[in-house]
C-alpha cells in the first residue's frame, strides 16, 4: 500500500491527480498522469481494492489523504508485527527442535558435506513441491551453484514447484541475481524479504532441512526434521514469511538501451527526483515520469530501489 504514497509509483500518481482534480473519469486521469487509458483503469481498480478511492457518478473521488496515511502505517505495523512473530516463533521452534534432537523425527547434521548431500537428496525425492528460506552466507562453489540450478530445473520440468523467499542481498550479488532470473524464467516462483535469519529447505511435507545461524556460525547446528508436528511448525512459518515477501519478476528487459534512458536511469538510481532528472537532461516532467515507468516495467521492478540494482546488474548504468 506504500506505492499510494509515491509520487513516481502508477499508484501514486493517479492519487495524487484525482486529489488535485477533486472528481475525475478514467479519461481525464490519462490526461492528467501520461498514462494510457487501460493502465490508469487497471491503478483505479487496485486504489478501489486499497479503498483509497471510491467510484461516483462520472468519475472518481479519493478518500481522504490523511485517512490514507493513517492506514498505510498501520498496515506497516501490522507487518512488521507479523515479522517480529513469526521471528520470535522460529526461535521457539529451533529451541525445541534442538531439546528434541535424538529423536526419531530429528536429526544433527554433522558438516557441510552433509548439508550439501541432505540439499540434494530431499529436491530429488520431493515428488510436489520444495519451499525454501535462501540467505547468506553461500559456501558453495560455482560448480556447485551450476548443479544446483541443473538439478532444480530438471525437478520442475517433472512437475516439482519451487517456491523460494530470498534474503534481500540477492540483490547485491551479480551472479546470485542472474541465477535466480534464470530459475523464474524456468517456473521458480521468488519473493524477495529485507531480512530473515535462516536457511530452511523443505521437500513436500515429509522432511526439511534446517541451518538456524548461517552468519554466526555457518552449518554448526544444522538439524534435520522428518515429518511431525514440528516440521508441520516450520512449514507454518514459512508461509507466514512468504506472506510477508515482495514478489520477484523475471521480465527480460531488451538488451538495447538508449542513451537518454541510460541517462535517466544512472540519475534515478542516484536518487534524483523526477523534478531533478527533468533539468538535468533538459526534458519535461512527464517525460520523465513516462520514461521511468516503462523502464520499470522492462526490469520487472516494482520499487525505484529494485530498478536502481537491476539496473546496475545488468551493467546498464554509467
Amino acid at each position: 500500500m506504500f506505492d499510494v504514497l509515491d509520487p513516481d509509483s502508477p499508484q501514486g500518481r493517479v492519487y495524487r491527480a484525482l486529489a488535485r482534480l477533486g472528481r475525475a473519469s478514467a479519461d481525464a486521469l490519462a490526461g492528467a498522469t501520461g498514462m494510457s487509458g487501460p493502465d490508469v483503469a487497471g491503478v483505479l481498480r487496485e486504489l478501489a481494492d486499497l479503498d483509497a478511492v471510491v467510484s461516483v457518478e462520472n468519475g472518481w473521488v479519493v478518500r481522504s489523504p490523511a485517512r490514507v496515511m493513517s492506514e498505510v502505517l498501520r498496515a506497516e505495523e501490522r507487518r512488521r508485527a507479523a515479522l517480529w512473530r513469526a521471528g520470535a516463533e522460529l526461535d521457539e521452534l529451533y529451541d525445541l527442535a534442538r531439546r528434541a534432537a535424538g529423536a526419531p523425527e530429528v536429526e544433527p547434521v554433522t558438516g557441510i558435506a552433509e548439508l550439501f548431500a541432505l540439499t540434494e537428496r530431499l529436491q530429488q525425492r520431493a515428488t510436489e513441491r520444495v519451499r525454501w528460506l535462501d540467505r547468506p552466507p553461500y559456501r558453495s562453489t560455482p560448480a556447485r551453484f551450476a548443479s544446483q540450478e541443473s538439478l532444480q530445473a530438471k525437478r520442475m520440468a517433472a512437475g516439482v514447484s519451487y517456491r523460494v523467499l530470498y534474503h534481500r542481498a540477492v540483490y547485491d550479488d551479480t551472479d546470485l541475481f542472474a541465477g535466480m532470473t534464470r530459475m523464474i524464467e524456468r517456473g521458480e516462483d521468488a519473493r524477495v524479504l529485507a531480512d530473515h535469519p535462516v536457511k530452511l529447505l523443505i521437500g513436500d511435507d515429509r522432511i526439511a532441512l534446517l541451518v538456524p545461524e548461517p552468519e554466526r556460525v555457518g552449518v554448526e547446528g544444522s538439524l534435520v526434521v522428518h515429518a511431525s508436528g514440528l516440521l508441520g511448525a516450520f512449514a507454518g512459518l514459512f508461509e507466514t514469511l512468504w506472506t510477508l515477501g515482495v514478489p520477484v519478476s523475471a521480465a527480460t528487459p531488451a538488451t538495447e538501451l538508449s542513451e537518454k534512458d541510460r541517462q535517466v536511469i544512472t540519475l534515478m538510481a542516484a536518487g534524483l527526483t523526477d523534478e531533478a532528472i527533468a533539468r538535468r537532461l533538459s526534458l519535461s516532467r512527464r517525460t520523465v515520469v513516462r520514461r521511468i515507468t516503462e523502464l520499470l516495467d522492462r526490469l520487472g521492478a516494482t520499487t525505484r530501489f529494485q530498478a536502481g540494482v537491476q539496473a546496475a546488474n545488468r551493467g546498464w548504468l554509467q
